[in-house]
């Protein structure tokens, strides 16, 4: 019997563990650094090996007042903003889930998300193993809420119309944002992923707007749409199948 009950501690406790290791994924990752060697996480700026003392999801950056135990160097307040997120995350998703399947499609949903937003918001840059879990994710969705054959479709007409997109538009639009929202759309069906892509264009204008009026950004700056595309495609999941 699914009760979400003994879930959230179970989630809210792993949520924190794996928020710590995505934020080594989104160090590594984009600068080609192997997941295994260095074994231990390190200090971005000293290079000090860290203790486990030092790892404690939220605690750490707490106790330590966000600076290096080794160093001094200021840690960036994204990693207690990964961890928190990831925590809440997979919180949420305990109660957005009707069985196993959902909370572990979910969880994958939310992990990528999480990872991809980060290193797109830096690097302009969405790592294709991310677009796999999600990929992974949406095929367990879509065939526990047996809809797969009309996922695969979506995903297939979502994936070419955002390829005709970045065609037209001059290479305006990435190739990762092409990919990770045809790797999103096997979570929905036809309708739901056009209410997906306008929810993600109005989140990033919501963003956007008010730095274009503080001159934070120009007409002419880049601005990564996977992040949005992640929390478009999330509350258009919820609003299909819990509204």
């Amino acid at each position: 019997m699914w009760d979400r009950i003994i879930f959230v501690p179970i989630a809210t406790i792993i949520g924190l563990i794996m928020g710590s290791f995505y934020n080594v994924l989104i160090y590594r990752l984009p600068r080609g650094i192997s997941l295994v060697n260095p074994k231990r996480s390190f200090c971005p700026v000293c290079k000090h090996t860290l203790t486990w003392r030092d790892n404690i999801p939220l605690l750490s950056y707490a106790l330590l007042k966000g600076q290096c135990r080794y160093c001094g160097a200021r840690i960036s307040v994204r990693y207690p903003i990964v961890e928190a997120s990831t925590a809440f995350l997979f919180l949420i998703a305990v109660y957005l889930s009707n069985n196993v399947i959902d909370l572990v499609a979910l969880w994958m949903l939310f992990s990528a998300g999480l990872v991809a937003s980060a290193i797109d918001f830096e690097y302009m840059l969405i790592p294709d193993s991310m677009v796999v879990i999600t990929a992974g994710a949406g095929i367990l969705w879509s065939w526990s809420h047996n809809h797969l054959f009309w996922s695969v479709l979506t995903a297939a007409f979502a994936f070419g119309i955002f390829f005709l997109i970045r065609l037209l538009s001059k290479n305006g639009m990435g190739f990762g944002d092409v990919e990770y929202f045809g790797a999103l759309a096997l979570f929905l069906t036809p309708f739901s992923a056009v209410i997906a892509v306008l929810l993600a264009s109005v989140s990033a204008l919501v963003f956007v707007v008010p730095m274009f009026f503080t001159h934070k950004v120009s007409r002419k700056t880049r601005v990564p749409f996977g992040p949005f595309l992640a929390i478009g495609t999330s509350i258009s999941i919820f609003l299909n199948f819990h509204v």
